[in-house]
């Protein structure tokens, strides 16, 4: 068996992270609405969980890669669950040690995504992080303090980043992936998935999960 997909869609609140979620199948993705928000598309996901805590996302997303109704998982986001984390942290710990459980929780987090053997999506805001000489800057998936600081995506095989753009005679934006590293954000994907000349998509979770799955077979 392949190894499945681990995909982190990384954005500014309001560009679309969410909303690329409306084509996945309804009957077999799992979603683990870790936002608490109604989604933004008509319609709800067979498998819809809110948790309320950092445990209940680690242990839903066990229980959801053990189901085998469910062939896509989605995270929906990295970034609440680190929030969660944090308000944990601070209730139980003091000084140092509330940041060492934080890095410990986000370490386990990584853990269960590249244990899931199934095609999994997480979601995440970002942060603008400069070189150790404050020159060259990039966007990254935002955590709070040093020790993550740029490395959570290398536990992800695909990052993309949804961005918006106006079209003319257009009244509302459209949303879209990047699929090129420009060198100011941390995007990778095989060149080859959608064509070495497509600079971007339209931001369709399907899309890219159609797109992947032709590219590995």
């Amino acid at each position: 068996m392949a190894e499945p997909y681990k995909v982190l869609l990384v954005g500014a609140s309001g560009r679309g992270k969410t909303y690329s979620l409306r084509n996945m199948n309804r009957a077999t993705t799992g979603y683990l609405n870790v936002e608490k928000k109604p989604l933004p598309f008509k319609g709800d996901f067979k498998f819809n969980v809110s948790p309320s805590t950092h445990y209940e996302v680690l242990e839903t997303m066990k229980l959801f890669s053990q189901n085998p109704e469910i062939s896509t998982i989605v995270i929906d986001s990295f970034s609440a669950y680190i929030d969660m984390v944090m308000l944990e942290a601070r209730k139980v710990k003091k000084g140092y040690d509330v940041f060492n459980f934080y890095n410990e929780q986000i370490g386990l987090f990584n853990s269960y995504v590249k244990q899931i053997r199934k095609e999994t999506f997480v979601t995440a805001h970002y942060e603008v992080i400069a070189d150790e000489l404050g020159g060259s800057k990039e966007r990254r998936a935002k955590v709070k303090g040093k020790e993550w600081e740029g490395f959570i995506e290398k536990d992800y095989t695909i990052v993309l980043f949804t961005e918006s753009k106006i079209i003319p005679g257009q009244a509302k934006p459209k949303h879209y992936f990047t699929l090129v590293n420009d060198g100011t954000s941390s995007t990778k994907i095989p060149p080859e998935v959608f064509g070495e000349e497509v600079l971007d998509c339209d931001n369709d979770s399907n899309l890219v999960l159609q797109k992947l799955k032709e590219f590995s077979s």
